[in-house]
């Protein structure tokens, strides 16, 4: 923390002078509080500053710009005038005061405003303000506090408002935060209860619930929340189906038709097909394509939970841009009950363990979780092979359909294509069923990696343009072939192997209803991932998990059989090598290399290749010009020792031999 014992700040003049000062303000601290030597409980209000009369009584209290808007500036950091008042008065409490209006959506007749987005702004302002001052400092507490909405009906907005309607009782009230029975003041400890609670105070959990409260303006009358259209019938609230212009959208220069698509489990996903503008007007007339909802460009947002946005505003540097988010809300709303059947399919998928010995059930309950909770962790590639029938491999790439729908896709080796991936680009997941990757593929191979740790993948199909997009994307594989589904190089760290047993192997029955009952216990089944505390609950590596937690004998031998011939030629001649001439390390030239390699192989290795292997796969390379002696062999077996000078490469045997073979030459 700062030792600095002077603000940076200068105080602003009050009442008329006031207004004029503080117009182009990100922060303005009043003289009566920067005189105080201590403050326990800090009260901050957004700019325009209206609470004059919390200066008269005494009431610790600052206007900070910005704290109901998202897109602020001020909320890149702290205001240092802001942190230096924190630590010079050592402040406990922050107490975060809006205006009775701040759930008013703004609504007005006929408008096709969102009215979700102002209380979005607002949510995800405070949620930045939080993050920062946890940041700063953990200890600090942060409460919201607003003014009771009904008060607005009675034109009481501001704190003076409700100070000149109860003189004797606001700031008595708003300083008795803590209180259940508040009566001026709607509160919620940040700190305590997390933003779960404000979310659900500003309405924005669902449709009924906002309708509800705001039913007195919004009656019967249609409005959109969440950029879906809706309207109470007088007996219920229906969602209105999507008018002809709103089947479609412009991202860019280019447009686009929503439509709906059944898939393998009958039930429906939506699909963005190019259309031409063409056949738009050729349908309905010019007219009609102004009418058309029109975004800057595609964006991949994704998120599980009630705060999941389809149309995504960005301000930087002045610069609005309306996004539209190509990730899918997941329909189910988690509930408390009993998932048994469920339990009892993952135990078995995750029934295989690490070489430590550890089972990985864990391991596959924190994968699916992180994967629902935060979704833009990155993960290890899961592979599940097994050479038998009847595992539930695939069934397990069901169960994921089930729960994510459009945001997951199922494909063979011929739609996994490294040209067109408009079918997959921006997919939470992507499985790869019966996947089998040539080992001569690179392209492929590169691909997989970069959907594996790349930052954004481009989304590009025939005859459309491509569109970059951010990439997030969980990476599965499941094959029959447990030695070479694709090559994996020794130290790869990205893959996640795992030998699933058959049914009959692990004594169970094959049931042809399972995916039917999982489906009925997946609400139960989320209600207990988000109330589940991770197994690894601390990120230790990209990919969260500890590299050593899967790390499999599957995983070993994929590595182990796919090495390339050139790889295999050299470890066994090093190995022989080791052996024969009894020495922790051995110095050759590459020319000496390719020498050795080639004298008995059918296959001739160039020393350019040789050197390559060398630098990438062992991170070996030759040394400058020096003396070294060179180990080798007479035509009768005999040990020759030779004094040479050049560029050699340096081996040491226990990067090529395994203990039990170290053990038995010492």
């Amino acid at each position: 923390m700062s030792t600095t014992t002077e603000l940076s700040f200068k105080s602003l003049k009050l009442n008329n002078e006031k207004a004029q000062t503080i117009e182009d303000q990100y922060i303005y601290i009043p003289k009566s509080v920067s005189d105080q030597k201590k403050i326990a409980s800090l009260f901050v209000t957004d700019l325009p500053f209206f609470a004059d009369s919390s200066i008269k009584a005494s009431i610790p209290i600052l206007g900070y710009k910005g704290i109901t808007n998202q897109y602020s500036e001020n909320l890149l950091t702290l205001h240092p005038d802001f942190i230096q008042l924190l630590q010079l008065k050592k402040v406990h409490t922050v107490v975060l005061v809006y205006n009775s209006d701040i759930l008013d959506t703004g609504y007005t007749y006929g408008s096709e405003k969102d009215l979700s987005q102002s209380l979005f702004n607002v949510y995800y302002a405070v949620k930045k303000f939080k993050d920062l001052l946890n940041a700063f400092d953990w200890d600090i507490s942060l409460i919201w506090a607003n003014i009771k909405h009904q008060f607005q009906f009675e034109d009481i907005i501001t704190l003076d408002d409700l100070d000149k309607k109860h003189p004797d009782r606001t700031y008595k009230s708003l300083q008795n935060y803590k209180s259940p029975d508040n009566t001026l003041f709607d509160c919620i400890n940040l700190t305590e209860l997390s933003m779960n609670r404000l979310y659900a105070h500003l309405r924005l959990k669902n449709a009924i619930t906002f309708y509800i409260y705001h039913a007195d303006r919004l009656k019967q009358h249609e409005f959109v929340y969440k950029s879906v259209c809706y309207c109470h019938d007088g007996d219920k609230l229906e969602k209105i189906q999507y008018t002809d212009a709103k089947l479609y959208l412009r991202a860019g220069p280019y447009y686009y038709k929503r439509i709906m698509v059944t898939n393998s489990h009958d039930g429906y996903e939506e699909v963005l097909k190019p259309w031409a503008i063409g056949e738009i007007g050729r349908d309905y007339g010019r007219d009609f394509i102004k009418q058309i909802p029109r975004y800057d460009s595609f964006v991949n947002k994704p998120n599980n939970s009630g705060e999941y946005q389809r149309v995504i505003t960005s301000n930087h540097n002045g610069i609005v841009s309306s996004l539209f988010n190509i990730y899918h809300p997941v329909d189910w709303e988690p509930v408390a009950g009993e998932w048994p059947t469920i339990e009892k399919f993952l135990k078995h998928i995750f029934s295989a363990c690490n070489v430590d010995g550890e089972v990985l059930y864990d391991f596959g309950l924190d994968y699916i979780q992180l994967s629902y909770q935060s979704p833009r962790q990155r993960l290890p590639i899961l592979a599940l092979v097994s050479a038998e029938r009847n595992t539930g491999k695939s069934t397990f790439l069901d169960f994921l359909k089930l729960i994510y729908g459009a945001n997951m896709a199922i494909l063979d080796n011929q739609r996994f294509n490294p040209k067109f991936t408009s079918h997959f680009a921006g997919k939470l997941f992507v499985a790869i069923d019966e996947g089998h990757i040539p080992l001569h593929d690179k392209t492929t191979k590169e691909m997989i990696k970069n959907m594996a740790t790349g930052k954004v993948m481009w989304l590009e199909g025939k005859g459309a343009n491509a569109e970059v997009v951010e990439n997030f994307t969980h990476l599965l594989f499941c094959s029959n072939n447990e030695r070479n589904f694709m090559q994996i190089d020794p130290g790869e760290n990205r893959f996640a192997v795992l030998k699933v047993p058959s049914y009959r192997k692990q004594g169970l029955k094959d049931d042809p209803d399972m995916l039917e009952k999982m489906r009925k216990e997946i609400p139960a089944f989320l209600n207990f991932l988000q109330n589940r505390p991770l197994h690894y609950p601390v990120k230790t590596t990209r990919f969260w998990f500890p590299d050593e937690v899967y790390i499999t004998e599957a995983l070993q031998l994929v590595m182990d059989k796919t090495k390339s011939t050139i790889e295999k030629e050299l470890e066994d001649w090093l190995n022989d090598a080791f052996i024969t001439f009894s020495e922790i390390e051995l110095n050759y030239t590459l020319t000496e290399i390719m020498v050795e390699l080639n004298k008995y192989s059918e296959i001739k290795f160039p020393k350019s290749k040789i050197k390559d292997l060398l630098a990438e796969n062992y991170n070996i390379k030759p040394g400058p010009s020096l003396r070294f002696i060179h180990h080798s062999e007479d035509a009768k077996g005999e040990l020759i020792l030779e004094n040479k000078k050049g560029r050699y490469c340096t081996f040491y045997r226990k990067d090529w031999l395994s203990d039990n073979e170290t053990s038995e030459i010492c």
